[in-house]
């Protein structure tokens, strides 16, 4: 007589449990994966965005070394902006950034008015901005911070700081990245 023998309710408990902790393992590796990669998505774009922010700088600066008519007096003006040093929020208002500006990549001109709109709305793009499509630029987590050196001897220094900051994929912080183009006045 043969005798057969089924599983008991421990086994089929432990084999439930080994695979829903391998399949919970899984998943928050799967999830972890994707939000790397949206990041890396997200840094490259807003690279892309700052680039275009100090092209603009220095297209604007070399149109003013060669004696065109440039907004540069807009943007070189004696004195330093305010720097937002916050680590824990993106500016919200004018108020968090006073003095700061954009620039209009497409024509090399500076806004300083009613530009910054809020990075953290839930209707404002995933990641840090500058649009295009609203007559006037609209900066979503982007500004420009000036800081003015006399040159004495020299021509005078501005070190234009390039600032993105947004709330990245996955994470409870915000992302910042910045990038500094350092500038001689072509009057001076």
């Amino acid at each position: 007589m043969r005798s057969s023998r089924g599983d008991t309710i421990i086994e089929v408990l432990l084999a439930i449990t080994v695979f829903s902790l391998v399949s919970i393992a899984t998943m928050t590796i799967m999830n972890q994966g994707t939000n790397a990669a949206q990041r890396a998505l997200e840094i490259t774009h807003v690279r892309q965005e700052i680039d275009a922010q100090a092209e603009a700088l220095r297209a604007t600066q070399q149109a003013a070394a060669t004696g065109a008519n440039t907004a540069w007096s807009q943007i070189a003006q004696h004195g330093d902006t305010s720097v937002y040093s916050n680590d824990t929020a993106c500016p919200r208002s004018l108020g968090d950034v006073s003095g700061t500006f954009i620039m209009d990549a497409r024509t090399a001109r500076p806004y300083t008015a009613n530009w910054l709109e809020d990075i953290n709305l839930t209707t404002s793009p995933p990641y840090a901005q500058v649009l295009y499509d609203t007559g006037s630029p609209k900066s979503y987590g982007i500004w420009i911070e000036r800081t003015f050196t006399e040159g004495g001897t020299l021509p005078d220094l501005y070190s234009f700081t390039v600032n993105a900051c947004w709330q990245g994929a996955g994470l409870d912080h915000p992302l910042k990245l910045e990038t500094v183009v350092r500038l001689y006045d072509p009057g001076s």
